[in-house]
């Protein structure tokens, strides 16, 4: 009898682990989760990012007219307008917390413009990548970059979204892709 009981169980968890679909791997996000987007008006060239502050919520700051300064839309609301991300995840879930606490602290509600700088450390200006890395690194974790020659530094011009997603960077800070497709 019990066994008939658990089948229906097992059954459910493996749709759901095989399954593949973002809404249901969405249910996973954590807060201080990376997301990169190649949805973007510039056809992916450019790329997006914006950190989760919760397990559903999403600040980022868009560079639009109509949006001037940081902002939280929903996974869904953020997934309707990007519809192509990846997710990277602190492998500590306590540095991913606080980053998601810095972000909010920094940049929610904040009237802070957009404008690409290449001073990361600033943010009298703001732009996507900038607010999550800032918020790593208030947090106390400096999400270093590879330069051309292969090494690993602190960016001291710009941090692109597609930094986030560099598989060398993503094993050499210490985070995973939590979804890693298109």
């Amino acid at each position: 009898m019990k066994k008939l009981a658990i089948l229906p169980l097992i059954a459910v968890l493996s749709l759901s682990i095989f399954s593949g679909n973002k809404a249901e791997a969405a249910i996973n996000n954590k807060p201080g989760d990376i997301i990169v987007t190649k949805s973007t008006a510039g056809s992916g060239i450019v790329g997006h990012s914006g950190i989760y502050i919760d397990t559903t919520h999403i600040l980022h700051t868009s560079g639009r007219k109509n949006e001037p300064y940081p902002r939280i839309d929903t996974e869904s609301e953020w997934h309707a307008r990007y519809a192509q991300s990846k997710v990277v995840r602190p492998d500590s879930s306590t540095i991913g917390s606080k980053a998601a606490e810095k972000a909010k602290y920094y940049f929610k509600g904040k009237t802070i413009p957009y404008k690409i700088t290449s001073n990361p450390t600033n943010i009298t200006n703001i732009y996507c990548s900038e607010l999550v890395w800032y918020s790593y690194y208030k947090a106390g974790k400096t999400f270093k970059t590879r330069n051309s020659s292969g090494n690993f530094y602190q960016p001291t011009d710009l941090v692109t979204p597609y930094n986030f997603i560099d598989s060398a960077n993503v094993d050499y800070n210490n985070f995973s892709f939590i979804d890693n497709t298109w």
